[in-house]
Order: C-alpha cells, then sequence, then structure tokens
C-alpha cells in the first residue's frame, strides 16, 4: 500500500476541493467528502477477502454522489459475496504552493447506504498517485 501521507494530510485539511469518482468510463461527482485516518477493525494488517492488502489505520473516504445510475456498478466495485470487486478512483486537484496536482486515490468501497434520491458511500484509500 503505497499512501504519500503528506498528501492526505493536505486533503484533510483542504476545504471545498471538488472530487470526482471514476469507474470505468462513467465519472460521478461526489458532494459531501470527508477524508479521516482511523483504526479499520483488524487486528493486524491483513489482506482483505484475498483480493487488497489493509493496515490497522487506514485512511477513509465518506462521499455521497446523486447520480443513482451508480448502483448499476455497485456489484463491481464492493467486496461482498464475491471475491473478484475492482478498485476506482476518486480524483481531485490539489494546490500546493504555486502549482496545481492532479490526485487520485485508488480505492475499494467498504460500504453504502442508499435513498432515493442519493448514495452515501465508504471507501477504504489502497494508494496515492
Amino acid at each position: 500500500m503505497e499512501v504519500n501521507e503528506d498528501v492526505m494530510s493536505q486533503l484533510i485539511r483542504s476545504a471545498d476541493l471538488k472530487y470526482t469518482l471514476h469507474i470505468d468510463d462513467k465519472i460521478f461527482n461526489l458532494e459531501n467528502v470527508s477524508i479521516e485516518k482511523s483504526k479499520i477493525p483488524v487486528k493486524k494488517p491483513t489482506t482483505r477477502g484475498g483480493v487488497y492488502f489493509t493496515d490497522i489505520m487506514a485512511y477513509k473516504i465518506r462521499a455521497a454522489t446523486n447520480d443513482m445510475s451508480i448502483l448499476s456498478f455497485l456489484p463491481k466495485i464492493m467486496l461482498g459475496p464475491n471475491t473478484e470487486f475492482k478498485p476506482i478512483e476518486v480524483k481531485t486537484r490539489l494546490s500546493l504552493g504555486n502549482e496545481t496536482r492532479h490526485i487520485t486515490l485508488v480505492s475499494h468501497v467498504s460500504n453504502t447506504v442508499n435513498t432515493k434520491t442519493r448514495v452515501d458511500l465508504n471507501m477504504i484509500v489502497d494508494k496515492t498517485v
């Protein structure tokens, strides 16, 4: 897992960034994005479902989208009854000094909650690009 701690710290401190979620060729605008580093429910570093590696601390993203077409993608991107799922990319732009960097957070969806008008996503960041 290659997470750039400096980039993640900047993202946590930065407000009003615009984030997009990329699945295949589809782009979803994200709202109410929050990122935090917290413990996850494992006692030692492990491979989750034989698919991705997780440590005992991880960066978590909480976000929502109003684009309900994401529901058709959920079986492919969530670890559930099947063990084959794919990582997703959360993208943003971050100003660092005089330059603006494109940041990609390669993540996995850990769970979702949907209503009639939006889908709330909880994700774990695997690496930064």
